[in-house]
């Protein structure tokens, strides 16, 4: 009973604007599938929903290819399926403020928590429902949407044996249906409620009253646009179990046996099964043969339903499960991936580090030993060497020269403020003499002469006194004579080829690994003793 104007008038419900989709490809797969597909090959329905929602274009279609996957879960019994394909259209209603939608939604999870049995959390989706319903702005949408909500509440109010508020919500129900105006199938809604408001009143034993909504019910479906429905029969089984209260069986009978036909016809499972109910307890107080009878092809009709549904619902599951496989083994493969690229290029990043490292090494090799191989011989004048005769004499030049020599051994060179002029003053000698000499000799201008003197001299600091590889840069500048720490490091580079930073490194390396050394001969040295 729960089901049955559920899949009556699913489709029409969920999706109000159906009959006028067309042209898109989003559009005709999604009509092949809720019209044709979801009852005659569900699993190419629940392929095309995952379709459907790649190739949408905007969020309401996703909605809607959510929705219809919903749909075709709950229809097999998946249900933990369809609420989270539901969670995951509401998420984007709610994000696009799609109120339409938010309020089906809504409703849809209404219904299958009922039929879950979870009626606390139904009831927190219904009332969202009908305040979000509120809010939808075209005024027929949301009086069609308000009288359909009132079959879903009358059901929870049919639950608690509340039949006569059932009634009421259904005749409001009706209102609203008329409101909503020509934009809908008036005659239709109105027999879905009319129905149902005749089966309340029959299970609060007024007969009268339920002849009369039966009556108006079959009268409003034959002035709709859809007098063949299933809902036919439904009323037909309703008239009859109507005149069977009255003892009335010749005309119970006769509206019974129109009911079966129909449902034979429409071969639709729930009117089958209400069909073969009421005949079942008529013929209980009528023809105890015919009640056997009846009571096997319901027995039969449950047994076969149950199978083919489980037969259905476990190909579903078996696609699902495949499909999250899929999706696992792909998560899995992207994971290595990404685990293999980061190994990779962390191992690049050290393959580069160490390669650079070992570059400087080598370079810092080179420098000392150039350093330590540099001996004090004096540098004589070339007689070939053309000097022009009235700039400077040999022999002025060979005083320069020694005076250099005595001014590299000195820590002048240290003085922050030290100038051409000054050393030039300190020394005695003309300025324009001296930087004539050092540029000739030195192969370098004064500044760069007294850079490079700075950085060889705070170099013999490092590898003779281990403390100073314990120092700041900055402290190593200031003591050297610069006047930055950066005018420092780029010096030291220049002169060195690497940054003081490596070379202080190399420098404990090779100082650890001289402890290490040292250690293990005087270990030997004992051992030999």
């Amino acid at each position: 009973m729960h089901l049955k104007r559920i899949l009556i008038l699913f489709i029409a419900v969920v999706f109000p604007d159906l009959s006028s989709a067309q042209g898109s490809k989003f559009d005709s797969v999604f009509s092949e599938t809720s019209q044709v597909l979801l009852s005659s090959n569900p699993k190419k329905a629940l392929s095309n929903t995952d379709y459907l929602y790649k190739i949408s274009n905007n969020n309401s279609q996703r909605i809607k290819s959510s929705m219809l996957r919903a749909t075709l879960l709950r229809q097999y019994g998946i249900r933990n399926e369809a609420v989270a394909a539901l969670k995951r259209a509401d998420s984007l209603a709610v994000m696009d403020k799609n109120y339409n939608m938010q309020a089906r939604i809504n409703g849809f999870l209404s219904t299958l928590y009922r039929e879950f049995e979870i009626y606390s959390l139904g009831k927190i989706h219904l009332q969202r429902a009908v305040n979000i319903s509120k809010k939808i702005k075209d005024k027929t949408d949301m009086y069609k949407f308000q009288g359909n909500l009132s079959q879903e509440i009358a059901y929870y109010d049919m639950y608690s044996s509340n039949f006569t508020k059932a009634i009421e919500h259904l005749k409001k129900g009706n209102q609203l249906f008329k409101k909503a105006g020509a934009g809908i199938d008036i005659n239709f809604q109105t027999a879905v409620n009319n129905e149902l408001i005749a089966k309340n009143f029959l299970l609060l034993h007024n007969v009268d009253s339920a002849f009369f909504y039966f009556n108006k019910a079959k009268k409003e479906l034959e002035s709709s646009q859809s007098p063949n429905s299933p809902l036919k029969g439904f009323i037909y089984n309703g008239l009859a179990n109507a005149y069977t209260a009255k003892s009335d069986f010749k005309n119970a009978l006769s509206n019974y046996k129109t009911a079966e036909q129909i449902a034979e016809d429409s071969n639709f499972f729930i009117l089958k099964q209400e069909v073969y109910n009421s005949l079942l307890e008529f013929y209980k107080k009528t023809d105890n043969k015919k009640y056997i009878t009846y009571n096997e092809l319901n027995l039969t009709l449950n047994k076969d339903e149950e199978q083919s549904r489980k037969v259905i619902a476990d190909d579903l599951i078996k696609t699902l499960r495949k499909k999250q496989f899929d999706i696992h083994s792909e998560y899995q493969k992207s994971k290595y991936l990404i685990i293999g690229s980061c190994i990779l290029i962390v191992l690049i990043i050290i393959s580069i580090y160490i390669f650079k490292r070992r570059q400087d090494y080598n370079k810092i090799k080179k420098f000392i030993t150039k350093i330590e191989n540099q001996t004090e011989t004096e540098v004589k004048i070339s007689p070939k060497k053309e000097v022009p005769k009235e700039y400077m004499s040999e022999a002025t030049e060979s005083a320069i020269l020694e005076s250099i020599k005595q001014f590299e051994k000195s820590d002048l060179y240290l003085n922050k403020d030290i100038s051409l002029n000054s050393v030039a003053a300190e020394l005695s000698i003309n300025h324009r003499y001296l930087s004539y000499v050092i540029n000739k000799h030195k192969s370098k201008d004064f500044a760069s002469y007294i850079n490079e003197l700075r950085i060889n001299y705070i170099i013999n600091r490092l590898k003779n006194d281990p403390n100073y590889l314990k120092y700041k840069i900055s402290y190593l500048a200031d003591q050297c004579g610069f006047l930055s720490h950066s005018r420092f490091t780029i010096t030291f580079k220049k002169v060195t080829g690497v940054s003081p930073l490596t070379f202080i490194t190399y420098l404990q390396k090779e100082n650890q690994e001289k402890k290490q050394l040292d250690h293990g001969t005087k270990a030997k040295t004992y051992e030999l003793k």
